[in-house]
């Protein structure tokens, strides 16, 4: 059985060799059971913090909304006054 192995291409123990080490060095980073973003090298924020973030978002964009309606409603009151001063008979 020894000599069969000394028969293979050094190509395969290279590829075999590689494989390997690169199996190892991935098993790792797919086997962990940390949640994202509390491991020590990650780049991935912390669920509490995007949801945080999502929530801020989410505030800021309701509040946007509230104060374009109230702008247009402000709009729509100044030019229905100006309408009617406009429309007004001049006192003189």
């Amino acid at each position: 059985m020894l000599q069969r192995l000394q028969g293979i291409h050094p190509q395969v123990w290279v590829a075999i060799g590689t494989f390997t080490i690169i199996a190892a060095s991935a098993y790792p980073v797919f086997t962990k059971d940390t949640r994202e973003g509390h491991d020590l090298f990650s780049s991935e924020k912390p669920a509490a913090i995007r949801e945080a973030q999502e929530a801020r978002e989410q505030e800021y964009r309701r509040q946007m909304l509230q104060r374009r309606a109230q702008l247009q409603a402000d709009q729509q009151e100044l030019e229905h006054q100006l309408q009617q001063q406009q429309t007004k008979p001049n006192g003189k």
